[in-house]
């Protein structure tokens, strides 16, 4: 295991409630994983202690086998990426790059021959004389990636790395961390609020609320599956129809009474305890069906459109069951001409083994 957290809290001083607690993380070679959560969760705290920034109260930290929880920051041979990028603007990017490398001594011409490499995988050796300042903000993200990685660090460490930049360049700033991560093999944490960043960018994501790790897991199982409905509701769009009746059928599959759609047989969380239970249903996977459409295997409800908006490649509608127990908000790829208007009566279904049961809550 190349990163080993084991129990790891923080309580700041004259403070009641912990900051973190209790968390465990095993991160393999050359993996990103991602803390993700809402602000003030504990992901950067959690962070700062595996760096060595701040001290833990509690809990141990192990990178490739040995201990480095009282180790000094500067000591642990890590990478660091912050936010602000922290370029010194009256030196050139090249000398920016070799920092890291000066501080820890060895030969100048040594030190600039790794700063060119690193700039060279960042495909940014032809600026190596420039200033910071005539660079873009996503010029300048790379810098400070080069820069992190010259050092050939132990464990690359993240902090909200692309928030600065607007939305298409952040996106295309998400994809070129990925790669030239991939291309060093250098194993990774990424602090993020942003679902989308977290799941285009990890082996696997640990899913932050309160301090407390909800989930840690691969992107597409915690979208899949869910642990629980904050989960659900963080990660990705989701509708949440109470489900009453829920009595286990099976290893993680239920039998449950889900309102307007009736009764059904689902997967969900394994070990939910009593009757009632929330059934997650992405709005993407329900389907509108055309008039006089047939789907005896599928659950359905009718009702009529109070809302839509229209995303570009996406039509999304809410829908007021006809027995006015809950509103059910669909996304479908459609054309602008096809979409219904508010007030029209449609009927929606979706398969059952696309949705997924959570405890109340």
């Amino acid at each position: 295991m190349h990163l080993s957290v084991q129990n790891l809290n923080k309580t700041y001083p004259r403070t009641e409630v912990p900051a973190v607690s209790d968390i465990n993380l095993d991160v393999q070679q050359g993996d990103l994983v991602a803390l993700l959560g809402p602000s003030g969760c504990g992901k950067t705290t959690t962070l700062r202690m595996i760096a060595g920034l701040l001290e833990p109260s509690a809990g141990s930290i192990r990178v490739k086998g040995k201990e480095v929880t009282s180790t000094p920051v500067h000591k642990r041979g890590m990478g660091m990426v912050f936010q602000s990028y922290a370029l010194f603007p009256h030196m050139s990017v090249l000398d920016n790059v070799s920092f890291g490398l000066e501080m820890r001594g060895g030969g100048r011409r040594g030190n600039r021959k790794a700063a060119k490499a690193a700039l060279d995988m960042v495909q940014l050796g032809h600026l190596a004389e420039r200033r910071p300042a005539a660079l873009s903000g996503g010029q300048q993200q790379r810098i400070a990636l080069a820069r992190a990685l010259a050092i050939e660090p132990t464990l690359l460490l993240l902090d909200e790395p692309l928030s600065n930049l607007d939305a298409k360049l952040r996106e295309a700033m998400r994809h070129e961390i990925r790669s030239i991560q991939q291309r060093s093999g250098t194993t990774t944490l990424l602090v993020t609020h942003d679902q989308d960043e977290a799941l285009d960018m990890a082996d696997k994501i640990a899913i932050m609320e309160n301090g407390i790790i909800q989930q840690y897991d691969a992107p597409q199982e915690i979208y899949e599956h869910p642990t629980n409905k904050f989960v659900a509701n963080f990660v990705g769009k989701a509708n949440f129809i109470p489900s009453t009746s829920v009595r286990q059928v099976g290893e993680g599959r239920y039998s449950i009474e889900a309102g307007a759609f009736g009764d059904l047989t689902v997967p969900g969380v394994v070990g939910i305890k009593g009757d009632r239970a929330e059934l997650v249903l992405r709005p993407h996977r329900v389907r509108l069906m055309a008039d006089g459409e047939v789907a005896a295997d599928r659950p359905r409800a009718r009702g009529q459109i109070i809302a839509s908006s229209y995303t570009g490649n996406v039509v999304s509608y809410e829908m007021q069951s006809s027995d006015n127990d809950r509103v059910i908000r669909i996304d479908q790829l459609s054309h602008p001409a096809d979409r219904l208007p508010v007030g029209a009566e449609i009927t929606v279904s979706f398969d059952p083994e696309d949705a997924y049961l959570v405890a109340e809550g």
